[in-house]
């Protein structure tokens, strides 16, 4: 993915900040949302305020998209909702589980709602239902999650 010019302003602007870059070789960065526009902000006051560190996806929706699964070392340009750059991750560790063996300390690193392995299993299921088909699975038990855990490297 092609960065835009405030993206690469906003890079290179992290980059400037440290006196020695040494990022892997095949390092990666993107630039998206944090989330659906309508809750990526306040995803990033997670993010800013130390609650949320880690994020999850479907392995099969990489798969269908034809999108390389995350990797240790990658960086995200995490954009508002108005589409401006607003920090910088980098993953530090990346898990696939089945979704029903995602573990307590996932949905605790995503900083979300109570915390609750609960809480993320219902709203995560809710959000990657509708999808489903189109990622060749019948129920979402049969999923495998990925999850990026990342640290803060520029706000």
């Amino acid at each position: 993915m092609k960065l835009t010019e405030s993206e690469l302003v906003f890079w290179n602007k992290y980059l400037g900040s440290k006196s020695t870059v040494n990022p892997p070789l095949n390092y990666t960065v993107e630039a998206s949302p944090a989330g659906s526009l309508n809750i990526t902000n306040k995803l990033i006051e997670l993010y800013l305020a130390g609650k949320k560190s880690a994020g999850s996806g479907l392995v099969e929706d990489f798969e269908v998209a034809g999108d390389p699964l995350p990797k240790i070392g990658n960086y995200w340009i995490v954009l508002d909702s108005d589409k401006q750059p607003k920090l910088i991750l980098k993953t530090i560790r990346v898990e696939v589980h089945k979704f029903t063996e995602v573990p307590e300390y996932v949905a605790t690193a995503e900083g979300e709602g109570d915390l609750s392995l609960e809480y993320w299993k219902k709203s995560h299921a809710k959000f990657y239902e509708p999808n489903l088909a189109s990622w060749n699975l019948k129920h979402i038990d049969d999923s495998n999650v990925i999850t990026e855990f990342f640290e803060t490297v520029w706000k």
